[in-house]
């Protein structure tokens, strides 16, 4: 948690510890000038007043990045008028902000090339908006793109003008690397909020109460061009008429439970308004002089619980409508009526029941339809009677090029209704999952049919869709699928990233054809097979995927994925950053010695499941005696019947990133200290091997897993553990995860690196006959998490002074036979525990047992 203010934290967070982050030393703040600015500000030209500039940034942060980075090659007479600006006083004062950051950010403002790019930061800053779409939907709705009248152009330019943003370091990446979102710092938007403010007459609020003394003062209402009330508790009366004869936006925000009554003639005098936005508005009926808006180009009512919303029908110059996650069962008929409409957002509209007929082909103009949950589509027929909208009616939208459309009933698809000239589409026909869609792909097309469905690719229901990026087919006949994977898919190539074919359960053309919902996790980029399609033993094709990056095989028969001699430009290869292979019984090996080391940018590889793999790499006719995986971070290899090694032969193997390996239920492999040296896995952090493997792990030198962070050993049911005294030799653990009786559950890795190390702090699980952890006394000093779970024949945790200095959790669960937990001169060795659970103990006497003369510690009462 971060404020500018401490008192934010002390009082209002009740935060108990604080830290104070404070201003960077001066070799500091000028090694980050110099990185962001650029090497040449070290020549004799420019380093007096670089120098200069720097020191006016007084080591805050945001303040030499901008600064820096709005002065990025800048000429010489540039700088030294910034380092004019800098050391002039800035006129505005703020409360938590030295005035040297906010004229480092004005001066950055300054710097930004054309108007447009500056009106769309301070957009940004006064409006708090922090998505590609809100910047378009706000940027088109006041006319801020100059030369541009379509959406998707309008697109384009805001992710342009985002980027460059961006590259000023005027915004930041968002927290989940989407690149449709975006964030900004909030020292950044103050002084955004400063000029839109001096500059545009902008009122913003946000987080505060408001005071209608201060907002609906007549004067100054005159000149507000824009006013944003965001997150605030409008506890007061609104005026029955809001007089603000320039205003062009207006925002409104409110808690949701928050109850707010617009009087009917609030809108009469808005008549400049261009941008209306209503987000979490708890209203029960729009206001009749809404229709007065006549300028109104973007309505946006998001989360909105309104039920009668007829009223947008009058106004006729509407061009974005957006009612995403709105309350609405029916759409009005008048909607229909809305003739400039460019945008129609009914995404999340989960109660929608009902789009009349021809309201939808109606609006010729519109060029996005966001309109996937709705499923109530109608078979069109000339009877009367019909209620509801047919697909039939987007054939009438001749400037459509932007669709995302769920079709749960595949009956009711009309033939030839998808078109080429789609940019942008979002797709899926059966019962998909829409969270299972890839966010990263703009072009997404799936197909999910069931027994009772006669849809192929000759049918002429689906025209081919152009530049498709994200394709799944499930359910369709074996000959579709051979079709596809032999002939179709080179159409698909060009931009494909992500392909899914799911067939038939039985190879036999006369067994029934079935269809499921594969629980499998989506991901960009993908290439998944499932459920035993008949392809050719050797699965790629000539023509290739250029832009492969991930590849996904479920049980697929065939032999080999790649011809030995492939030329790696022409599958992918080299673009290949995920590659996970599962229950391919045929599959005899991965790689070829030939082709191996063409994977330079294979990351993540997982092998499961293949029961007569027996090597990663098989040697070809063209030997290599070294290969290198330079980009892999995780190896996943599980039941693995006949595995041995990685290779046979006399080929020595690295992988110099390599941070997690999990090897489980691989009888047969085995790795010998021949195989390894340091350069094998000389960053391994994440290790998980069976227990029956530790002897082969110490064999190994001790500094071989001088990295590893997190260990989790698995015990067969069968297996008799005495000691886990092998954890000597690994110093540098920090999180212990022990578990027997075949139990692998818990942990996915294919979730991700993050979310496992989560959950490897787990446990000591189900070892029945586990009597010690350790037999001799150890420093594990590095350790910081350990849970040890249902093994009953544990008698202590450690030896009597067993030291613990990093550890912070403990917890101990269903150990039936465990006396006591920790000596006392262990417990005086875990001076940053924080977190100590016992549970489920029955002959637990006490916490901490007294050793020899030492004093008892901790003492407890028997636990339930």
């Amino acid at each position: 948690m971060t404020a500018r203010s401490e008192d934010i934290l002390s009082r209002k967070m009740d935060c108990r510890h604080n830290f104070s982050v404070g201003v960077l030393r001066e070799d500091e703040a000028w090694s980050l000038f110099k990185k962001m600015a650029g090497e040449y500000i070290e020549s004799s030209e420019f380093k007096w007043v670089a120098t200069e500039v720097a020191n006016e940034c007084a080591g805050l942060p945001v303040s030499i990045v901008t600064v820096a980075r709005a002065l990025r090659n800048k000429r010489l007479f540039e700088w030294k008028d910034a380092l004019g600006q800098l050391r002039r006083p800035s006129s505005t004062n703020f409360k938590d902000i030295q005035p040297a950051a906010y004229s480092a950010i004005e001066l950055s403002y300054n710097k930004l090339e054309g108007e447009e790019l500056k009106k769309i930061f301070l957009l940004i800053g006064y409006t708090y908006i922090s998505s590609i779409n809100d910047v378009l939907m706000y940027g088109m709705g006041l006319g801020l793109f100059q030369g541009i009248n379509r959406m998707e152009e309008a697109r384009a330019r805001v992710y342009t003008l985002v980027y460059k943003l961006k590259a000023s370091c005027m915004l930041l990446e968002h927290g989940s690397k989407n690149e449709h979102w975006f964030s900004m710092h909030d020292v950044v938007r103050d002084v955004a909020i400063a000029i839109a403010t001096r500059e545009q007459n902008v009122l913003t609020m946000r987080y505060e109460l408001v005071n209608s003394r201060e907002w609906l003062d007549e004067g100054a209402l005159k000149f507000y061009t824009s006013i944003v009330l965001h997150d605030s508790k409008m506890n007061v009366l609104l005026p029955e008429v809001l007089e603000c004869p320039q205003l062009q936006l207006l925002s409104l925000w409110t808690e949701k439970s928050s109850l707010i009554t617009l009087p009917d003639n609030f809108f009469r005098k808005l008549t400049q308004v261009r941008v209306l936005d209503l987000t979490y508005m708890h209203l029960s009926l729009l206001p009749s002089s809404l229709g007065l808006l006549t300028n109104l180009r973007t309505l946006c009512l998001y989360c909105s619980e309104l039920q009668d919303i007829a009223v947008i029908g009058e106004l006729k110059n509407l061009e974005i409508l957006c009612l995403r996650g709105s309350y609405i069962e029916q759409l009005p008929v008048e909607i229909g009526q809305l003739t400039r409409l460019r945008s129609l957002d009914l995404r999340d509209c989960d109660r929608l029941q009902v789009i009349p007929p021809n309201v939808l082909s109606n609006l010729s103009h519109l060029e996005e339809l966001y309109i996937r949950s709705f499923n109530k589509w109608e078979v069109e027929v000339e009877a009367a009677g019909v209620k509801n909208a047919s697909l039939e009616e987007l054939k009438h939208l001749p400037n459509l090029t932007t669709l995302e459309l769920c079709i749960p009933d595949v009956n009711t698809l009309p033939k030839g209704l998808f078109f080429e000239k789609l940019e942008r589409y979002r797709i899926c026909i059966g019962r998909w999952c829409w969270e299972d869609t890839s966010p990263t792909c703009s072009r997404t097309f799936r197909l999910l049919l069931g027994t009772d469905n006669c849809i192929s690719f000759k049918s002429g229901h689906i025209v081919q869709l152009q530049r498709i990026e994200d394709l799944c087919l499930s359910g369709l006949p074996d000959q579709d699928i051979i079709e596809l994977v032999n002939n179709k898919l080179g159409s698909y190539s060009s931009q494909l990233k992500h392909l899914w074919v799911e067939g038939c359960q039985a190879p036999s053309p006369k067994e029934s054809k079935r269809c499921k919902e594969s629980t499998s996790e989506m991901r960009s980029n993908e290439i998944i097979l499932e459920d035993h399609v008949n392809v050719p033993n050797t699965f790629f094709l000539k023509g290739g995927l250029p832009n492969l990056e991930t590849l996904e095989l479920y049980n697929v028969n065939v032999e080999r994925i790649w011809k030995s001699q492939l030329p790696a430009m022409s599958c992918g290869i080299q673009t290949l950053t995920r590659l996970i292979v599962y229950g391919c019984g045929e599959l005899r090996c991965l790689f070829s010695s030939s082709i191996v080391n063409s994977f330079i940018r294979l990351q993540h590889l997982e092998i499961d499941e293949c029961p007569i793999l027996e090597e990663i790499i098989v040697i070809d006719q063209q030997e290599r005696k070294n290969v290198v995986f330079p980009q892999l971070q995780f190896l996943k290899m599980v039941d693995l019947e006949k595995l041995t090694s990685f290779c046979t032969g006399d080929v020595h193997i690295e992988f110099p990133t390599l941070e997690t390996l999990e090897v489980i239920r691989c009888p047969e492999f085995l790795l010998t200290a021949h195989d390894l040296t340091k350069e094998v896995f000389p960053n391994l952090k994440y290790l998980t091997i069976e227990g029956k493997k530790i002897p082969m792990a110490a064999e190994f030198p001790e500094d071989m897993f001088c990295k590893l962070n997190f260990l989790d050993v698995i015990f067969e049911e069968s297996t008799t553990i005495s000691s886990l005294d092998f954890l000597r030799r690994f110093h540098s653990i920090r999180e212990l995860t022990i578990r027997g009786g075949g139990y692998v559950g818990g942990v996915k890795p294919s979730y991700g690196v993050e979310n496992w190390t989560k959950a490897i702090i787990r446990n000591l699980h189900n070892c029945c006959d586990l009597k010690h952890i350790l037999i001799q006394e150890s420093k594990m000093d590095n350790l910081v998490h350990l849970t040890v779970e249902y093994c009953d024949h544990l008698i202590n945790l450690v030896p009597p002074s067993t030291s613990f200095q990093n550890l912070t959790t403990l917890k101990v669960w269903r150990c039936k036979g465990l006396i006591n937990v920790l000596t006392s001169s262990t417990a005086k060795s875990l001076v940053r525990l924080t977190e100590m659970s016992i549970v489920d103990c029955s002959m637990i006497d006490e916490k901490v047992q007294n050793h020899k003369d030492d004093r008892q510690t901790f003492c407890a009462a028997n636990q339930e």
